[in-house]
């Protein structure tokens, strides 16, 4: 039996595994609930409506082996099958800003502070001058991108050659990643282009308040557009199904904490017999100075980040979206990083 430790009020009793999972269910319940007569922007076609009810059923398409994930890798070769229109600006780290702020009144997303597209040597030429320019931390990243991959971080861009600035914005502009092929068609219809943001807070910034620039940083990594872990900012990936957050985790130790409806935050026992999987990878280890900062930010801050994840799933008419939102700078305070899919609500994942 899996145990996890339930830090939503002090002095509780350690909750079982199977007091959470009712928990969750019940937080899944709201979704199911808010899903009859829920409006979309697309409609589900009749094969994947066919193939979630053989599954449910019990049919040819649900036997023991199938899953979320199965779910999941039905869609995104239904996409390329499809090809909805309607559904790529969710993928794309432009038109999604200026939509989410169109959508929810207001700026959610880091400021824009530059973009061009592939190919187009004026404005690349613009941006790297612009790159040179600032005085401030930034990210040169794909519009078309994902997975951190081909994200280049410059926390003194004043300081760095200027040869080695221009050739992130244009590494960025043309960059492809075998990954991106197992995404959804809506991901690579995605037009290829770079943009240039101010640098959150990182995870290393916000465990040991080191300032920005001075975390521990890893040019080569940053000239070759590899992000590690502990320079990523502290994000969490809230899912939302049918215009209700039904959870979230982290996007750098998904397998340690599950963040309930309400908030409250919930740690795995990562010794429990069974918790592995045949499916998962050996967990990075969890920083424990993470979780009393992280609780504070949620005490603070959950309310708004549910409300906004959910009046944008319901104004953008999505039956699920994944909101990663950026945590832990006190200049920028929470922020959207993307939106996407529910990708890694996934077998690997807990619960």
């Amino acid at each position: 039996m899996a145990v996890a430790t339930g830090n939503n009020a002090p002095g509780l009793p350690q909750p079982v595994f199977e007091s959470l999972l009712q928990r969750i269910e019940g937080d899944l319940l709201a979704a199911i609930k808010a899903a009859p007569g829920y409006s979309l922007l697309y409609e589900p076609s009749e094969e994947l409506l066919r193939y979630c009810r053989d599954l449910l059923a019990g049919g040819k398409s649900g036997n023991s082996v199938k899953d979320w994930r199965c779910v999941m890798n039905k869609r995104i070769a239904l996409s390329y099958k499809e090809k909805p229109q309607e559904l790529v600006w969710l993928d794309d780290k432009l038109e999604q800003v200026d939509r989410t702020s169109a959508l929810l009144k207001g700026e959610r997303h880091l400021p824009l502070l530059g973009h061009t597209d592939k190919g187009d040597a004026v404005g690349l030429k613009k941006l790297s001058q612009k790159l040179r320019a600032c005085s401030q931390p930034v990210v040169v990243k794909p519009r078309h991108g994902s997975n951190s991959k081909h994200v280049f971080l410059w926390p003194k861009p004043q300081e760095v050659d200027a040869t080695a600035l221009e050739e992130s914005v244009l590494k960025a502009s043309e960059s492809h990643d075998k990954s991106w092929g197992k995404e959804s068609w809506n991901q690579n219809a995605v037009p290829k282009g770079v943009l240039l943001q101010p640098m959150y807070a990182s995870l290393a910034e916000f465990l040991h308040g080191a300032q920005g620039g001075e975390a521990q940083a890893d040019h080569h990594a940053f000239e070759r557009g590899v992000c590690p872990k502990y320079l990523r900012p502290l994000e969490l990936k809230v899912q939302v199904l049918f215009g209700e957050v039904v959870g979230a985790q982290l996007n750098t130790h998904p397998q340690y904490l599950w963040v309930a409806r309400d908030g409250s935050l919930h740690l795995w026992d990562q010794t429990a017999e069974g918790f592995q999987t045949r499916h998962a990878k050996e967990p990075e280890e969890l920083p424990q100075e993470l979780v009393n900062p992280l609780r504070e930010t949620l005490q603070e801050h959950w309310q708004r980040l549910r409300c906004d994840s959910e009046q944008l799933a319901k104004l953008a008419g999505l039956d699920e979206i994944r909101v990663d939102w950026l945590l832990g700078d006190p200049k920028w305070g929470p922020r959207i990083g993307e939106l996407t899919h529910l990708g890694t609500f996934a077998i690997e994942l807990m619960p």
